[in-house]
């Protein structure tokens, strides 16, 4: 009788204490792509027995927290999860998260290492083994770490687009026609979910490129000639609004949200019928499973940024987009900078627990095995 080879994997339940929610996303994301531990986020509940708890020390009273949090999980490895090292003895884990070295911190923590004494503060030197250390941030570029770029993002709003004057109309009940120069560029039939398009695609995509129009409006009475409209009405008004919201982004980032916003797609939109949008099919297979935030989605996927911002654009605009955190309008000018990761950083080496925890294949090397990265990056490309 044949055993069976097929190798458990191990569960470790996880418990986050005062993580704001960009960093539980991340996290969140982190362990979904993980297959060496099957780590499970849980919630406080007072049942619950984690195996690994991470405090977040950098708010005022962290270190207490963390006291009161290891008083409550005796048996549970009780990280101080914080930029600066505490002034207590404990655990340490340094923000901020490093995809290709996070579980092989996890992992030295669980052991036991990774232990930060308060004796050592004054020369902000970690006492850990011999083997592992916390990582380390460097402001100085090395060949052997990120190089950093710092860009501004153009962001912009709908108001006074032909893009906000078409979403407002879907959402009303009368057959509309937009007007440019008294001339009709498109009919909105609300209840039919079609548009009408007057004029050719290249004058509607100028259209698109303005915010200075004042742009007006007929409601369309009800009649045989209107009816015959509905019939000549072959555009989607879903279509309609992803193709100009592309052709109005540009590149930019659509107000009201942010670098920092955590966004996740609710569902694939069908891409058959939508205008092609270049990176959309890797950039919906990331999004409709992890929520992350732009500056996380920019650093983790190899797209042109211009094609991400548009992404968001259209998939903001036809309401296929799921928001984890409150928006807040701002000024249209407004540029905001994000930091990004032009020059991936190498992965510890492979150990005997988990031999796949290596380099990324930036090189498309595949005899080199892969880190966690790489491994995701590979899902997204299908291979």
């Amino acid at each position: 009788m044949m055993k069976n080879s097929i190798p458990k994997v191990k569960t470790a339940e996880v418990l986050l204490v005062n993580v704001d929610d960009r960093q539980t996303a991340l996290l969140r994301m982190a362990f979904k792509m993980y297959n060496s531990v099957n780590y499970q986020l849980i919630q406080h509940e007072e049942n619950a027995q984690p195996e690994l708890i991470l405090v977040d020390g950098d708010s005022k009273d962290g270190e207490t927290v963390w006291q009161q949090t290891k008083e409550k999980y005796p048996n549970a490895v009780v990280v101080f999860f914080a930029r600066q090292a505490p002034s207590i003895t404990a655990p340490y884990l340094m923000k901020p998260i490093k995809f290709d070295t996070l579980f092989q911190h996890l992992r030295n923590l669980q052991q036991g290492n990774g232990v930060w004494l308060p004796e050592n503060y004054d020369d902000l030197e970690p006492a850990v083994s011999k083997t592992e250390q916390p990582a380390q941030i460097d402001d100085k570029p090395t060949d052997d770490k990120p190089i950093e770029q710092s860009i501004k993002i153009e962001r912009f709003q709908t108001k006074r687009t032909l893009l906000g004057l078409v979403q407002s109309l879907s959402q009303q009940k009368n057959d509309t026609a937009i007007m440019f120069e008294d001339k009709p560029v498109l009919i909105v039939f609300p209840d039919k979910s079609k548009v009408l398009l007057v004029v050719e695609s290249d004058v509607l995509q100028k259209l698109c490129l303005r915010d200075d129009v004042e742009w007006k409006t007929r409601v369309l009475p009800a009649s045989a000639s209107t009816a015959k409209l509905h019939e000549k009405a072959k555009l989607k008004l879903q279509a309609c609004i992803w193709q100009i919201s592309i052709w109005t982004s540009r590149g930019r980032l659509i107000d009201p949200i942010t670098p920092d916003t955590i966004i996740k797609l609710k569902a694939w939109p069908n891409m058959t019928r939508l205008a092609f949008l270049p990176e959309g099919i890797r950039l919906s297979a990331f999004l409709v499973r992890s929520p992350v935030a732009l500056n996380t989605l920019y650093k983790l996927l190899p797209v042109s940024l211009e094609d991400v911002l548009n992404y968001i654009a259209a998939t903001y605009s036809i309401g296929a987009l799921e928001i984890e955190q409150p928006l807040t309008h701002s000024a249209p000018e407004q540029e905001q900078e994000m930091i990004l990761t032009r020059k991936a950083s190498p992965s510890p080496e492979p150990t005997e627990e988990d031999g796949t925890e290596s380099a990324e294949d930036t090189d498309g090397e595949a005899a080199k095995p892969k880190g966690l990265l790489a491994r995701l990056m590979g899902r997204l490309r299908g291979n």
